[in-house]
């Protein structure tokens, strides 16, 4: 028996995998259909998914055999995994990498095999579709192109987990919300809390700081924003905002984040602006959402270069305040999204050291002033701008315009975020 090696992108492709969370999961029948219909169409025993873990092979759905998992190192998937083409195997004795695998000479006693990889949402082969038999089979003449189309149902099933678990979590809340009147406001007042449970901590120590505030309009908002390290160097900064306010804004806006944070919109490379508003074009449309569409704005910042390269979707431009005290305006290049798959490029800008990056949505400058003015991007600006010499700053901005506004509450969603940039903080 030859095991097969470790790919050489294999942290990578493990870290694809986690994303997915999906290990160790119960059956599920979208899955179960698929590897049922694989038995029925090439006439095989045995059909299976498996994803590959770091030493093990686990299978999420499986017909013909009855472990749960078996070793990485006897694995045939742990081959297939290693190339994009499927691995067909017409009688595993005459291979010398299998003819003394424990699964051949022992139950289920393979002697035919094809296997498909199955791609994450990074593109990383995290497992394989596989069909065997306990007799040589002869490929020529099967429907491999069948193979194919199963393993792209099965892939697409894969990469929607995340998305399909965190809209599942949320219907069930607002299930149990509408379940009797009496209950309406405790169960309102835990979506608010969960929904605040998603946001990020502020960041206070290190040369990129983040202070944040957040007031929803209702006991459920349309507001999310966030925040991660992409790897040691490039920061990941987003904030969105979803038309309209209560349940089915909440829900719009909790699986756009979950879609951000854990980073599973298929084939989009996260440290790209460009490809994120794209991929949120794709998992969204207003058409499947009950005709929602949110504003976005999404930026990665390296702090070695000092590159923050963004792409705004329809949403009002951050401000970058500078050290010197000048301030620029970072527009959107694109249209809000959900409306259309429109390409659009993104754009970037060089920081300085201590500059501060302000994100915030409609709330915070679409409010009334004593007497019914509105204040607007220009009078939101003045108030930042004057803020920045004290060291309380997003509290000192939330309470002057408190004090601007016409009525305590803030009309719609508030969110404000407050990223200082490097060393040298003014």
């Amino acid at each position: 028996m030859i095991a097969a090696s470790a790919p050489p992108n294999e942290q990578e492709r493990l870290a694809d995998l986690r994303a997915l969370h999906i290990l160790d999961t119960p059956p599920e029948e979208r899955f179960d259909r698929i590897v049922k219909l694989a038995t029925e169409v090439f006439d095989v025993p045995i059909a299976y998914i498996a994803l590959v873990d770091a030493d093990r092979q686990w299978f999420k759905a499986k017909c013909g055999i009855t472990a749960d998992e078996t070793g990485r190192r006897v694995s045939f998937c742990s081959h297939t995994i290693l190339q994009e083409e499927p691995l067909i195997i017409p009688d595993a004795v005459s291979d010398e990498r299998f003819q003394d695998n424990p699964l051949v000479v022992n139950d289920p006693h393979i002697r035919f095999y094809a296997g498909h990889p199955l791609v994450g949402p990074n593109g990383h082969a995290v497992g394989t579709l596989c069909i065997a038999d306990r007799m040589p089979r002869d490929p020529d003449g099967m429907p491999l192109g069948t193979l194919k189309r199963l393993a792209e149902l099965a892939e697409h099933e894969l990469n929607m987990v995340d998305l399909i678990a965190a809209q599942h979590e949320l219907i069930d809340t607002k299930t149990r919300l509408l379940r009797t009147q009496e209950k309406l406001q405790e169960e309102l007042d835990d979506a608010a809390r969960y929904v605040r449970s998603l946001l990020p901590k502020p960041i206070t120590v290190g040369d990129v700081q983040i202070r944040w505030c957040f007031e929803a309009s209702s006991k459920l908002g349309g507001d999310i924003f966030g925040y991660h390290w992409l790897d040691d160097d490039r920061l990941a900064i987003y904030l969105a905002d979803v038309m309209g306010h209560g349940v089915g804004a909440a829900l719009l806006a909790s699986s756009v984040q979950a879609a951000l944070r854990r980073q599973t919109l298929p084939e989009v490379d996260f440290g790209d602006p460009t490809s994120v508003v794209a991929g949120l074009n794709r998992a969204f449309p207003m058409a499947k959402h009950d005709d929602k569409f949110f504003t976005g704005w999404y930026g990665v910042y390296h702090r070695v270069t000092r590159e923050l390269r963004y792409v705004g979707a329809g949403h009002p431009p951050a401000m970058l305040v500078e050290s010197e005290g000048a301030v620029r305006d970072l527009h959107s290049q694109g249209l809000i999204v959900g409306v259309e798959e429109t390409p659009v490029d993104g754009t970037s800008v060089q920081v300085r050291p201590g500059s501060r990056l302000y994100l915030f949505t409609d709330g915070a400058f679409e409010l009334n002033k004593h007497g019914g003015e509105m204040l607007g991007l220009d009078g939101f600006k003045d108030v930042v701008v004057q803020s920045q010499s004290v060291s309380d700053r997003i509290d000192r901005i939330r309470g002057k315009l408190r004090e601007l506004q016409d009525g305590d509450a803030f009309e719609d969603d508030f969110s404000l975020m407050e990223v200082t940039l490097g060393k040298g903080a003014f």
